[in-house]
């Protein structure tokens, strides 16, 4: 089971463009007469040094950079009666979640793609769900009081994003995505397995 956000699109291309060339124009300011006088320069260039390191965030951040989330078997499963099952139907809720990890993989640009991290889902105890990516931090750093905490979001503003809690002993550790509800639904499914907690918050 894949899945792979769509990135920011033309509209942040644009937005992007936008704020760099506002930049070069804000910088050439001081060079007009009259504005060095009114505006000390420094504070000119502050402003468009500003505009362009945001202008490139969005670029490198949301517009170059693909995340792909699977749901893949584990080395220890391949063989077994579930991976049969699996291979057969294609459903990853039949395999013991002990047996399956959840990988993000990363691309950028044109540079090979190369994976960002690699959790079991036997470890899987909280599938959350919220709004945007503000609302999925300030849930887990305030009330659940997570601080290893990892953005694999895709878009500037996410209208859903999923949450994982994994926890391995004594170490608690929680992911941000974007899943389609297909993969949001199969992960709640191998969390009630787990004996875990499946919330909805939105």
């Amino acid at each position: 089971m894949k899945y792979s956000p769509p990135t920011g699109g033309s509209r942040l291309t644009v937005a992007a463009v936008l704020l760099l060339v506002s930049a070069a124009l804000v910088f050439m300011l001081p060079s007009v007469p009259g504005v060095e006088r009114a505006i000390p320069r420094p504070i000119v260039q502050f402003a468009a040094v500003i505009l362009a390191v945001v202008g490139i965030f969005l670029l490198v951040r949301f517009r170059f950079v693909t995340f792909t989330y699977a749901v893949t078997l584990r080395e220890i499963g391949v063989g077994s009666d579930a991976a049969e099952a699996y291979e057969g139907e294609g459903d990853v809720t039949r395999i013991p979640p002990s047996l399956l990890d959840f990988t993000v993989t990363k691309a950028q640009g044109r540079r090979p793609a190369y994976t960002e991290c690699v959790l079991s889902l036997g470890d899987l105890r909280r599938v959350l769900r919220f709004a945007g990516r503000r609302e999925a931090s300030n849930a887990l750093r305030k009330e659940l009081k997570i601080t290893k905490y990892y953005d694999y979001t895709s878009s500037p503003n996410p209208q859903k994003v999923t949450v994982l809690v994994f926890e391995d002993g004594a170490d608690t550790v929680a992911i941000s995505a974007e899943c389609d509800d297909g993969m949001h639904g199969a992960l709640s499914s191998l969390c009630g397995t787990n004996n875990g907690q499946e919330e909805t918050e939105i």
